[in-house]
């Protein structure tokens, strides 16, 4: 045991099994005291590997321990959060959540509330920020030149898309956009802030023999604005391409960026390459290097009763996605950006 918060871990699905669990013990700053999950025998085997407290609900957990812990790190279906989150602010236990922060703005809405009324802190976990080849993006955007154009893609492949809790929209809340699709918005928020206008497309059910209800594959066309001047872009996410692909594009004027997973380069306008990073291996630092902020963060108070405006602008971003694909018309995030920076007041 160390002098680190004390934490929980609330849903123990994959993520939380290969991602912050061992983050969680690899980092200095957190004391895992119970793991929760809805099934009893899963949470046992899984206390049992950590030597720590089991429970099949927040309540239950929370009469175990003999102290109350300081943060949950909830890793659960979308559908289960909210419930979740209103009583760890009850409680005053700070939050820490897997993305996304919410899945629309009456979600967003609801969580600023309870956050707010509550005085505690909320994080949620996007760990690209946290990869020195992600973070190095805005320092070579400026060796570009102005820009006008921005290209991404994350396609997956995955054979079964009717065999888990992702496959109901009614759990999930939404379908390949608002699960991988939500780092790449993160990625677009975090470099150029949130788009001016979005159109969006969703198209389900290509996988033969397969039954599900939300988007395996979303195609975004969208537009900032630097100074006057538009910058147009596009975004493809899918479950069904052939090939695993995460990549985006940046062009400006006297270059452009490319950046892949672990790997990102500068081009001048010939083609020829001109600067190239590459870092292997290094995701799970990203998380522990995450988590350990988000302790900071927490121990220090000063985000207490606060919701980070990239948060907002996220679900505003995925939002006006969302409501385009539904009308078949362009929408304007930062109508729902305001709507939720509202509630903040």
């Amino acid at each position: 045991m160390t002098n680190g918060l004390n934490i929980i871990v609330i849903g123990l699905g994959h993520q939380a099994l290969e991602d912050h669990l061992p983050a969680i013990v690899e980092s200095n700053k957190y004391n895992l005291v119970g793991v929760v999950d809805i099934d009893r025998d899963h949470a046992i085997d899984v206390s049992k590997k950590y030597n720590t407290e089991y429970a099949v609900s927040v309540s239950e957990m929370l009469s175990k321990l003999p102290l109350k812990p300081d943060v949950a790190l909830i890793a659960t279906p979308h559908s289960a959060y909210l419930e979740i989150i209103e009583e760890l602010a009850e409680n005053k236990i700070s939050i820490i959540k897997e993305k996304p922060f919410a899945t629309s703005v009456n979600e967003a809405i609801r969580i600023i509330n309870l956050i707010k009324k509550s005085n505690v802190s909320i994080f949620v976990t996007l760990q690209r920020r946290f990869n020195p080849i992600f973070a190095s993006v805005p320092q070579l955007i400026k060796k570009i030149g102005a820009l006008y154009a921005i290209e991404a893609k994350y396609t997956m492949n995955i054979s079964k898309l009717d065999s888990d809790w992702r496959a109901n929209s009614r759990i999930a809340l939404g379908g390949a956009l608002s699960d991988m699709g939500y780092h790449f918005i993160d990625l677009l928020v975090w470099y150029f802030g949130l788009p001016i206008s979005v159109l969006c497309k969703f198209s389900t059910n290509n996988r033969n023999g397969q039954i599900y209800d939300v988007e395996d594959t979303a195609f975004l066309e969208f537009c900032f604005n630097d100074h006057g001047r538009d910058i147009l872009g596009n975004l493809v996410v899918s479950r069904v391409y052939p090939e695993k692909n995460e990549c985006l594009k940046i062009y400006g004027r006297s270059g452009c960026i490319s950046l892949k997973r672990g790997d990102l380069r500068r081009l001048d306008i010939d083609g020829n390459e001109i600067e190239h990073l590459i870092r292997i291996g290094s995701w799970s630092s990203a998380i522990i290097d995450q988590l350990d902020e988000f302790a900071d963060r927490i121990m220090d108070g000063t985000k207490k009763g606060e919701i980070c405006n990239e948060y907002l602008k996220q679900v505003a971003f995925l939002e006006a996605a969302r409501l385009s694909a539904k009308s078949n018309q362009q929408t304007l995030p930062n109508d729902y950006f305001e709507t939720m920076k509202g509630q903040m007041s």
